[in-house]
């Protein structure tokens, strides 16, 4: 699927735009780029997008406009300084494009651009440098750096070598110019957030090895300041959907004590200056929580908006809830799966998949799904090419299997409302996790270009996302049924 250039424009201006705007300002700027959008469109639209902040009364600021000019720093590691480099990885965060390969990002000191340089590092070490992405994840931004364009993560199973290469920042001229040495801090600013583009200054090191100066005990009560936002911003927002969303509330909102000349660092806060904060596990993936706490997935927090979610949507049949929480790109993938099967009834295997035998779907229902399909295919089936789609369509065609079997437990579970009460809460956000790496991956096939190089990796990610998906389904339609009946015997009473 192509985006338009209407649609690259506003992209574009939710990258680059750094003051506070409206949604009727929004409103108005994509009416005027030729994008029809009501009010709840433009609330959709910047609410779904990633690199937008939500403020209050309608306002929202983008993530350029919220760190642009914002210090931070990054304390290089000893084996950092004997190699002359440091490696970006997750230690930007959240100050930066997150979706930007580390070693993309330019490092100017004044007009100075740094060079990059290429180093090698025991994976551990590597590890600790991308941790903020969380652990699981960390392999594969490491993987991604062109420095390790050699080595193969399918055929290791996505397991890291002994020592791994990464492009990092040349630190040779900071030596040279301004005499850094080992102990050295440099403080980052983002002057172009869309770019990638960061300006950096060298802040010496205390009078002594312990930090103890007056600047390291401002540093030590910055240290304190920040475990003291965390924890308050876990008590008011829960655990948040990426360790990265979590910080940015953070640091947005207390930027004016935080992102100061003196400030820490976030990886040397987690591996040693945090007392109650720690990465916990969280299903299958790491967030940032109370230390040795396990993550719920309901609090005061969300828990009244998630009942009275379940509550409306329970007022309409499962399976209207059903149909209309399919994404559109995930229909038209279900139509190139049935043209790529060569599926001589696509409606019915569309049904089969998402209704996975439990729903029944009116005549009605039939023949409003056959003519969305219809017109998906007369649009798709001019481009379509099927000797060209042998790499990609067993990947389609596995993922979207997976996906109506998951999409019916989460659709079910939020419809009645499975998640508050169940003590295998868990394995219920486990779903909801791998219901969203699903999600990704289909998209990535509809709208990534280069996704057939991925082909290999995403049938391999599959397989583990269908061990995971097994080792859970007995436990989640449990807490499923056990949330059915509670809904009847509520209705039966009343």
């Amino acid at each position: 699927m192509r985006v338009t250039e209407k649609e690259i424009s506003a992209m574009k201006f939710l990258r680059t735009y750094c003051s506070l705007f409206t949604l009727k300002g929004m409103k108005k700027i994509l009416n005027e780029s030729g994008i029809p959008a009501t009010l709840d469109d433009t609330r959709d639209f910047l609410e779904g997008n990633p690199n937008v902040l939500a403020l209050n009364n309608s306002r929202y600021i983008t993530r350029a406009g919220a760190f642009s000019h914002e210090i931070f720093s990054i304390l290089p590691t000893a084996r950092e300084f004997e190699q002359g480099v440091f490696i970006p990885g997750s230690r930007c965060m959240p100050f930066v494009d997150s979706d930007r390969i580390s070693s993309l990002f330019s490092f100017y000191a004044g007009d100075k651009k740094l060079g990059r340089k290429v180093a090698e590092f025991d994976s551990d070490d590597a590890i600790d440098m991308f941790l903020m992405y969380g652990e699981e994840y960390a392999p594969q931004y490491i993987s991604a750096d062109p420095a390790n364009a050699d080595l193969d993560m399918v055929d290791r199973n996505f397991e890291l070598p002994a020592k791994v290469k990464l492009t990092g920042i040349d630190i040779s001229y900071l030596k040279q110019k301004f005499g850094f040495k080992k102990g050295d801090r440099i403080l980052c600013c983002v002057t172009d957030w869309d770019a990638g583009r960061i300006n950096i200054a060298v802040s010496r090191t205390s009078v002594n090895d312990f930090d103890r100066g007056e600047i390291g005990e401002m540093r030590l009560g910055w240290y304190a300041l920040l475990e003291k936002y965390l924890l308050e911003s876990f008590e008011r927002f829960g655990p948040q959907a990426t360790i990265e969303d979590q910080l940015t509330k953070v640091m947005f909102e207390h930027r004016q004590k935080l992102c100061v000349p003196y400030c820490g660092s976030i990886e040397e806060y987690i591996s040693t200056y945090a007392k109650k904060v720690g990465l916990q596990h969280y299903g299958v993936e790491t967030r940032l929580w109370y230390k040795d706490q396990d993550v719920p997935a309901f609090g005061k927090w969300n828990i009244t908006e998630y009942r009275a979610h379940a509550k409306s949507v329970s007022a309409f049949p499962l399976k209207d809830f059903l149909l209309a929480a399919v994404p559109d790109y995930v229909m038209d993938e279900y139509v190139a799966d049935g043209f790529f099967t060569r599926s001589k009834n696509i409606v019915s295997d569309v049904i089969d998949s998402l209704c996975q035998g439990e729903v029944t779907l009116d005549d009605e229902d039939i023949r409003a799904l056959s003519l969305n399909l219809k017109g998906r295919g007369d649009i798709i089936s001019p481009a379509y090419n099927w000797f060209s789609d042998q790499v990609l369509g067993p990947v389609r065609h596995k993922a979207l299997s997976l996906f109506g079997k998951i999409n019916m437990l989460v659709t079910k579970a939020d419809y009645y409302g499975a998640g508050a009460e169940t003590p295998f809460q868990q394995d219920l956000v486990i779903l909801s996790q791998l219901y969203s790496h699903l999600l990704r991956m289909i998209e990535t096939i509809a709208f990534d270009a280069e996704a057939e190089s991925g082909a290999e990796a995403f049938l391999l990610s599959l397989d583990g996302m269908e061990w995971n998906f097994e080792d859970i389904e007995d436990s989640v339609m449990a807490s499923i049924e056990k949330a059915r009946l509670a809904s009847f015997k509520v209705v039966q009473h009343f």
